[in-house]
């Protein structure tokens, strides 16, 4: 993954209330700054909606690949 000098490296992973599919690109005081790949607005989740576990991301972007988003 790359990143640009002072950048942190972003995190696979999805809001598994929805099931969108995204990047975590912060995280603070118990929230996830989520952005999905669907490019709408950066959200702010807590982290117990949000999973990384590697299957439940690609699982997502399958789903979400199959209805054309």
């Amino acid at each position: 993954m790359r990143t640009s000098p002072g950048e942190s490296p972003r995190t696979a992973a999805v809001d598994t209330r929805s099931g969108t599919a995204g990047e975590i690109v912060a995280e603070s005081h118990g929230f996830c700054h989520f952005r999905p790949d669907h490019g709408g607005p950066e959200m702010q989740i807590a982290d117990r909606w949000i999973s990384t576990d590697p299957r439940e991301v690609r699982d997502a972007r399958e789903a979400a690949a199959r209805q054309g988003g």
